[in-house]
């Protein structure tokens, strides 16, 4: 099995791991984990020291060896070894300074930031659910610190937000290796915070954050609630962005529908460019399928590109787990790559990946214009007359929650609107659904109508 192929196994398996394995356990036992080989129903994972191993002997044998099933498609034992070399270190650790004044601290060897190789621009599928945010993140990656700053990208999950962060990453350090790069999620940024704390090395965690030139940020939300991280993130956004440092957010929506995060914080996450993803439609799907295969060196049927990519609509993380789960069944197994094979070991999990049915822009603008009683002419036109305005308003609110469209593609679809507006438009909904009760009954209606 090509090592390509079993990183790609390994990522399967620690995302599903990763929701069942509470954390700090998860990052400390189970992320650091690797795999030395996959072969004759047999995996063998190798470990950073013995009492890692211990631990997952103990405590997470079995979950190890349900997650390889699943995404094997097949039975297989685990087996657990010590790395015969030095311990295991993670990426993007760094050597620890005194506690002595920021400014008077020297600066440390810049950390090898945790970017993921595969995921550059070069091999980012580009359709139009997400021409847009790609072609923001491009710029953002060329010229850094003053294209758009802060760049803000949000979509659901799996749709390809930490993609981008990875891409904007690969590029900015092929153009200049000099330059310092940080990437991390929302959770290290906190559990980092918290050990800095702990330790009495909060001049480290500053000089870390503030001084580099590319911070990536991936699900911002997960700060949510976190009040001293909040407020550690505000003073590092603010350094950052008026010393000219670049910053890149990922989260799962937009800045203002972000629960439990401060608004001093959201105003300023809105006050760079916001881009969204949406879902792909099925020649994207395809094409991201016929990449994938091509990075695994593997050439597969048309129909078995063309069933999977009809049924898994869901995400571009499930697109990809199919496609994986039904190549390593084969090369496990030694089957041929066919369609009947492809339903066999995807039964299971199509099942589970069909949600509900998404709504189409006519029947929403077909609802909205019984509701307010205006005409579709109208409502697709400039009128700019309260009620018209309102109407569009939560046209562009509702689609944005029952669609898979983008901004772009909303607006486009209201009078051919630029994304700008419509996320004014979503923003200002949603301020009027928590202050006005009739625009808030007006709304439950068009639900209801809608079903």
């Amino acid at each position: 099995m090509t090592l390509v192929l079993i990183t790609e196994i390994l990522k399967q398996v620690k995302e599903r791991l990763k929701s069942v394995i509470p954390s700090p356990k998860y990052e400390l036992i189970v992320e650091p984990i690797q795999v030395e080989s996959v072969e004759s129903g047999k995996v063998v994972i190798l470990v950073a020291g013995q009492k890692q191993a211990q631990w997952l002997q103990e405590e997470f044998l079995q979950e190890l060896i349900r997650a390889f099933q699943l995404v094997l498609g097949e039975p297989c034992e685990v087996e657990i070894k010590v790395a015969p070399s030095t311990e295991l270190k993670s990426a993007g650790e760094e050597v620890s300074s005194s506690a002595v004044p920021l400014s008077e601290v020297k600066a440390i060897k810049k950390p090898r930031p945790l970017l993921n190789p595969r995921f550059t621009f070069e091999n980012f599928v580009v359709g139009d659910s997400n021409q847009f945010s790609y072609a923001a993140s491009r710029a953002v990656a060329e010229n850094p610190g003053s294209a758009y700053n802060p760049l803000f990208i949000y979509a659901d999950v799996g749709l390809g937000k930490t993609h981008l962060l990875h891409a904007i990453g690969h590029h900015v350090l092929s153009i200049n290796p000099e330059m310092s790069v940080v990437y991390l999620t929302s959770e290290k940024f906190t559990a980092d915070f918290i050990e800095k704390v702990r330790a009495g090395k909060m001049n480290e965690f500053r000089l870390r954050y503030r001084q580099c030139d590319l911070l990536l940020i991936d699900d911002i939300q997960f700060i949510a609630g976190k009040t001293e991280t909040q407020m550690e993130f505000f003073h590092t956004f603010m350094s950052s962005v008026d010393s000219g440092k670049q910053i890149v957010i990922t989260s799962d929506a937009p800045p203002y529908d972000l629960k439990g995060i401060e608004s001093r914080l959201v105003s300023r996450f809105a006050s760079g460019l916001i881009v969204d993803i949406g879902s792909p439609g099925i020649e994207t799907r395809i094409a991201i399928l016929q990449k994938k295969a091509e990075l695994e060196s593997v050439t597969l049927p048309e129909d078995v590109l063309t069933f999977i990519a009809e049924n898994v609509t869901t995400n571009i993380r499930h697109l990809e787990g199919a496609l994986i789960r039904v190549l390593a069944f084969c090369n496990f197994s030694g089957a041929k790559c066919t369609l009947e094979v492809a339903r066999k070991v995807l039964a299971d999990m199509l099942s589970v990946t069909k949600g509900k049915r998404l709504l189409t822009m006519e029947e929403i603008i077909t609802a909205i214009c019984e509701v307010f009683r205006v005409p579709k002419n109208v409502l697709l036109s400039k009128d700019r007359r309260k009620k018209v305005a309102e109407a569009r308003m939560l046209a562009m609110y509702i689609a944005r929650e029952q669609t898979n469209l983008t901004l772009a593609q909303i607006g486009e679809e209201l009078g051919a609107r630029d994304h700008s507006t419509v996320s004014h438009g979503i923003m200002k909904s949603a301020i009027l659904l928590d202050e006005d009760p009739y625009f808030k009954q007006l709304y439950q209606m068009i639900i209801r109508k809608l079903g």
